[in-house]
């Protein structure tokens, strides 16, 4: 039996703000802890029918620039709703209400997305 995808939207955010935290301590071990954490629920949601959902949820409730961040990220990645989750991160890259650190992450993966070196998942249905 499948795992409710659902039951992983606060888990999500939770690795976000460590990730959050992480970024100004300099507590890489639990930020690369969280990073798996949140790579096994992207691999969950891979096989979901709920992900565009899911992922629309975390949008909608979280303020951690991490989650949003890794979020859109993976909203990209699964061709879902790709010009939201761009949209989201130029707005992380562009406020300067967001520390640079995280509007730097959202540039970098932009770049990168934009240079071809990061490729959307084939999702089988």
């Amino acid at each position: 039996m499948k795992d409710n995808l659902f039951n992983y939207v606060e888990k999500f955010i939770k690795c976000g703000q460590i990730q959050d935290e992480a970024m100004f301590t300099g507590e890489y071990k639990s930020s690369n802890k969280t990073l798996k954490i949140t790579e096994n629920i992207f691999e969950m949601a891979k096989e979901s029918d709920d992900r565009e959902k899911f992922y629309l949820e975390i949008l909608d409730v979280s303020n951690s620039p991490s989650a949003l961040i890794t979020c859109c990220a993976h909203m990209m990645k699964l061709d879902i709703k790709p010009n939201l989750a761009r949209k989201k991160l130029e707005e992380i890259r562009d406020d300067e209400k967001y520390h640079p650190i995280f509007s730097f992450n959202a540039k970098m993966f932009l770049s990168e997305w934009d240079k071809g070196n990061i490729k959307k998942v084939v999702v089988e249905e």
